[in-house]
């Protein structure tokens, strides 16, 4: 078996294993706050039932007629089962994507009450917002950091690395304030809100409208990380730039160009991956205060929703799964390429197997 796949092998599992383990342990901590959220739509159900029963039973008749529904209603949810049992039972029904119907469905404008039709309802809009300003953050910081390396102590490097301090530290609820205020209220070239969304029987106007909707909050991620990613690329290359070999590489005639991309970036290349997919993770998981403050209906406005709708627990556990998988997977991705990058990686891995 060659090595690289036994080392994609040996992560896989490992990844698999992470996974199950957190997925236990949401089980296990939502578990009773679960079980007496069951408890009140029973309560619920059972005073719907009592008073649709017919007016000529008795009282005992309607007694027993109603712990008789009890009784089946929580066999049917599984409460009088053991806690180890309920507990494994979320888990697996948690890891094969079963998760559940949703409690208050009206919140969400859903087909269905399903958790898993809600949730990607909802993350195709965050993938479209977060991961755009990503990947816009990513090449082009990744861009100016070259620039600024090849540059090192002059004017044009002082002042991306000031621009990156002060940017990377303001908030970015704050900064979308400001932008609401001054491109909407004052100067009024994009709307405030993102809702409602244009209708997508609207043809080309759908369009326009998405883009108008993402202008701001787009501009406002984009703006807040582009800095400080042009700042930890530039530190990352100039500490590489100083090493023997690349200054063998100048001192031989090796073209500029050559040296920063051919040697400096591929050494460099490891963390900057890591950074950059870490930004893509973060990015499909979606920021809250971020959706909250434009109003853009993504990952983190559902979880928001999902929170002050009565603790809306089967998505609430849906989105912290799925941000978990896209964490796990982030990560493996992030091994294999460490592991393409640094055959290093792969030999460590072959002798621990």
């Amino acid at each position: 078996m060659p090595t690289s796949f036994k080392y994609f092998v040996l992560r896989s599992i490992n990844a698999v294993i992470v996974l199950f383990i957190v997925v236990l342990m949401i089980a296990f901590l939502y578990s009773n706050m679960a079980d007496d959220m069951a408890e009140d739509r029973i309560a619920q159900q059972l005073l719907a039932f009592s008073q649709g029963l017919p007016e000529e039973l008795s009282e005992e008749e309607k007694e027993a007629a109603v712990e008789y529904e009890r009784n089946r209603l929580r066999t049917i949810q599984g409460l009088d089962d053991p806690f180890v049992e309920k507990v494994l039972r979320r888990t697996w029904n948690t890891f094969i994507f079963n998760l559940g119907e949703s409690t208050t469905n009206h919140n969400y404008q859903a087909e269905d009450g399903f958790v898993t039709t809600i949730i990607l309802m909802y993350l195709p809009r965050t993938i479209l917002l977060f991961t755009t300003a990503a990947c816009i953050s990513i090449f082009v910081g990744i861009g100016m950091g070259l620039k600024a390396a090849q540059v090192a102590g002059t004017k044009l490097d002082k002042a991306l690395s000031i621009f990156g301090i002060i940017t990377a530290s303001l908030p970015m609820w704050w900064v979308g304030m400001l932008a609401i205020l001054f491109f909407a209220y004052q100067l009024g070239w994009f709307p405030a809100s993102s809702y409602p969304f244009p209708s997508k029987e609207a043809g080309m106007s759908y369009y326009t409208g998405i883009l108008r909707r993402m202008a701001m909050p787009l501009g406002t991620i984009v703006f807040v990380s582009i800095g400080g990613r042009a700042w930890a690329t530039r530190n990352m290359v100039t500490s590489v730039l100083q090493d023997d070999y690349i200054m063998a590489a100048r001192a031989k005639g090796v073209p500029e160009r050559k040296v920063i991309y051919g040697h400096t970036l591929k050494t460099a290349a490891p963390p900057i991956v890591t950074s950059a997919i870490l930004s893509f993770l973060l990015s499909i998981g979606g920021a809250m205060i971020t959706e909250v403050v434009f109003n853009w209906p993504g990952m983190g406005y559902l979880l928001r929703t999902a929170i002050f709708s009565e603790s809306d627990m089967p998505v609430i556990m849906g989105l912290v799964y799925i941000t978990t998988v896209l964490w796990v997977v982030g990560y493996l991705v992030a091994d294999l390429l460490y592991g393409f990058l640094d055959p290093r990686v792969e030999v460590g891995a072959e002798k621990k197997v």
